[in-house]
């Protein structure tokens, strides 16, 4: 959703809509939002005053309209003193810099904080985070969003056509933001607690390796594969279990180990996961896989690049990193992102 630049003058409602039928109405949300503010803007220079009050009024008409779009029944939970908290944390953090960007990720981690009334770990890690992002640049925005979909995502493309389109739309915004990142960000990003240390190194080849086999798999030779024909001449259903790959070899018809076992069964095969080894028979090298993700996504090469550089490779996601990534993805590739985040935290 585009950031909205509407000025209201005395007495105008901020946003145009309807009222909710959930015991609120929008203006007494508005009126709730902007009210939280008061005391903190009457301490500021009046030059100042102008103009936090209006980076208010602003990010107030934004996070109403996006409430009323998204979970409308959640305006109710205004009248919730942790609700109003995050908010007026929010409303601060915005009224400081005015940044857009900001504003969008504040905007969204705000939306789902105010839809939980409960003290879970999903509201609290929300808490953590609409004040852990008022710490960090565009380029930290980008690094934690990388390490998130490096370390926490999986995609399911059909195809492998589907999968370089998938990777280049949620990749390329956040690309072109990482560029600058270096190790002192990077230790930067653990001391505000968007990022811990793992127990293990994972560099992005390693992991794509594992996670789409069948993509970066180069194949097999058909006549040289034993296994590949018996395991051809056991399937019991038209099933096309292998496909052409380069230079005359062949390949499992999937991407993920999970495709290949869900093939099998539709193939009838006696072994589930006779496919899965197959798959992984002939890895691309680091420098291939590489090279490959560098031409879906141009601007991955800088960050295939600095990764290790700047120690992200020794680094995972924290709940905090994960609520602002999560809202990063929201707004940068809303077309393609739209897994919600309970499915990272519940």
């Amino acid at each position: 959703m585009a950031w909205l630049k509407q000025k209201a003058g005395n007495g105008a409602q901020l946003v145009q809509a309807q009222t909710v039928n959930y015991g609120i109405s929008v203006k007494d949300a508005e009126h709730i939002c902007l009210r939280l503010m008061k005391e903190h803007l009457e301490r500021y220079s009046q030059e100042a005053f102008n103009i936090a009050k209006e980076r208010v009024d602003e990010f107030a008409l934004n996070y109403l309209n996006a409430l009323n779009e998204q979970a409308p029944q959640a305006i109710e939970n205004l009248k919730d003193p942790g609700v109003q908290s995050a908010v007026l944390d929010a409303e601060a953090g915005f009224a400081k810099s005015g940044d857009v960007e900001l504003g969008e990720v504040l905007v969204q981690m705000l939306v789902e904080r105010t839809k939980e009334r409960g003290r879970t770990i999903k509201q609290l890690a929300l808490n953590e985070a609409i004040s852990a992002a008022q710490r960090l640049t565009s380029k930290h925005l980008a690094a934690v969003s990388l390490l998130f979909f490096l370390k926490r995502t999986q995609m399911q493309p059909p195809s492998l056509e589907n999968f370089q389109e998938g990777l280049a739309a949620l990749l390329t915004p956040m690309c072109e933001d990482f560029a600058s990142f270096t190790l002192s960000d990077g230790r930067y990003l653990e001391a505000t607690g968007c990022a811990v240390r793992s127990l293990g190194e994972a560099t992005w080849p390693f992991v794509f390796r594992e996670r789409y086999p069948g993509i970066f798999d180069k194949g097999f030779v058909w006549g040289e594969t034993p296994s590949a024909e018996q395991i051809g001449s056991a399937a019991n259903a038209p099933v096309l279990l292998f496909v052409p790959a380069e230079e005359g070899r062949v390949k499992v018809n999937a991407i993920t180990e999970e495709d290949a076992i869900n093939l099998a069964r539709v193939a009838g095969l006696p072994d589930e996961k006779s496919l899965v080894p197959l798959m992984k028979q002939n890895p691309m090298s680091n420098e291939e896989v590489g090279g490959f993700l560098s031409d879906a996504v141009p601007g991955l090469s800088t960050v295939l690049t600095a990764w290790q550089e700047a120690g992200l490779h020794e680094l995972d996601p924290s709940l905090t990193g994960i609520s602002i990534a999560h809202a990063n993805f929201k707004r940068r590739a809303q077309q393609v992102f739209r897994t919600e985040i309970d499915v990272w935290i519940n």
